[in-house]
């Protein structure tokens, strides 16, 4: 049924072309510039089956030129006949008539790239409204989905470019999610790979997606963009070395996590990948190692922010090799980068509370105690500038206070609540490089 109304509709253009050396009367003996002239207000005028007659006749005897018009544009004609065979198709309750006309509508599409060169006019861009036209008339084009997500695949091929920038990006992402959606799982990654280097940002962003989405399984994703780093460019590389170090973490792989660490590390330096080689090398107790890296990542710091940040964290290092001096050296330079930061604050308290270890050996003696009231100092401190560290500080403070001189301690010693004390060598000579002083209480 469809097929013989396609032949009602559109075969009267192959009975005329055969008679194309003939001078075929024009519709209603009209001069053809006449017909011209009325097909295109018939258009305007939404006028579909008027226009048609019109149409019909113009584009098969006047498809390029129009004596005595020599601003005549055949091209508009065809553009016009598709909007006469779309507002047709509209207009139909039968879907098998709708078809029909939708199928002619497309016809015109093919005639016109068959019939003008590339010089007269775009094919790229009728080959790209061929296929939207498609899109939006699926449901009466048979396998309309499957040609679409075909059109715009030689789209593709035909203009990367052209076709990615069309739509800010929309097509190409359709393109890719069609891809996926019917099955063309290896067709979706050729795309994504070939057009990432020339897509948007926000293109890029649904490729990664999209890859995350096919890929959830760690093991296979790194099996899948190992595979791309031979062909990748610099640029790539470090995109894929960086998601390859994750992904090893996530499945345990950590003799290849620290080569992806170091990979990164020489092929360029900057603030991440050198705190990438810092962390691995703290978290794996290699404490010289990462302070190097910490020291060397204070060179990338954008902001006093991390600047604060990575003095704490090298403030940490040196604490675990029981460097006291150096340690309370960087947590200084955190307090003083962000005084309202409660971490480095904390960090004091634990230096001074370990410089009592290291000077007892166990055995308390009146005045190591009073250093725990400079400890406290530092945890009162913390938790009123930073709410975040508030109960921790609060609970070391509760620890603390047990180990303070007592009263009978502070008779003892003549020491009166509100006086200010000197932490330093008059305690121990081993606490000289303290000289802080704290009140007792």
């Amino acid at each position: 049924m469809k097929k013989l109304i396609l032949t009602i509709l559109i075969g009267l253009f192959a009975l005329e072309l055969s008679h194309a050396q003939e001078d075929p009367p024009t519709p209603l003996n009209l001069p053809p510039i006449a017909v011209q002239s009325l097909f295109a207000e018939s258009v305007r005028n939404e006028q579909f089956n008027d226009a048609l007659t019109y149409g019909r006749w113009l584009i098969n005897y006047r498809p390029k030129q129009m004596e005595d018009n020599p601003n005549y544009r055949g091209d508009r004609n065809f553009r016009r006949m598709i909007d006469v065979y779309s507002g047709i198709a509209a207009q139909q309750s039968d879907p098998s008539l709708r078809e029909a006309y939708v199928d002619s509508a497309l016809i015109m599409f093919d005639r016109a790239i068959a019939i003008f060169d590339e010089d007269e006019i775009d094919h790229y861009q009728w080959k790209f409204n061929r296929a939207r036209f498609i899109q939006s008339n699926q449901r009466d084009i048979e396998n309309g989905r499957i040609l679409t997500m075909e059109e715009y695949n030689a789209l593709f091929e035909l203009d990367p470019q052209r076709f990615i920038e069309s739509g800010d990006g929309y097509f190409i992402m359709y393109l890719v999610s069609e891809k996926v959606t019917n099955g063309f799982r290896d067709e979706a990654i050729r795309i994504m790979n070939e057009a990432q280097p020339i897509s948007p940002p926000n293109v890029v962003e649904f490729f990664q997606e999209t890859r995350e989405d096919l890929f959830s399984d760690p093991d296979e994703r790194i099996e899948f963009i190992t595979e791309q780093l031979d062909d990748a460019n610099p640029e790539q590389r470090l995109e894929i070395m960086t998601e390859l170090f994750d992904l090893y973490g996530q499945v345990g792989n950590r003799e290849m996590q620290e080569e992806m660490a170091r990979n990164l590390y020489e092929a360029e330096r900057n603030y991440d990948n050198v705190m990438r080689m810092a962390e691995y090398a703290e978290n794996r107790g290699n404490y010289r190692d990462a302070i190097r890296y910490f020291r060397e990542a204070l060179d990338f710091a954008a902001n006093d922010n991390q600047r604060s940040r990575l003095n704490n964290r090298l403030s940490g290092a040196y604490f675990q090799l029981d460097d006291l001096q150096q340690a309370r050296t960087f947590a200084r330079r955190a307090i003083q980068q962000d005084p309202s930061w409660g971490e480095p604050l904390i960090q004091m308290a634990s230096i001074y509370a370990r410089a009592v270890t290291q000077c007892t050996d166990g055995t308390l003696e009146r005045t190591d105690k009073v250093v725990y009231w400079l400890v406290i100092d530092y945890l009162e401190r913390a938790a009123s500038v930073d709410r975040s560290v508030t109960n921790r500080a609060q609970r070391d403070i509760a620890s603390y206070r047990g180990v303070t001189p007592t009263a009978e301690e502070k008779f003892y010693m003549n020491w009166e609540n509100g006086d200010s004390i000197n932490v330093g060598g008059n305690l121990r000579s081993c606490y000289e490089w303290i000289a802080e002083s704290t009140t007792v209480r």
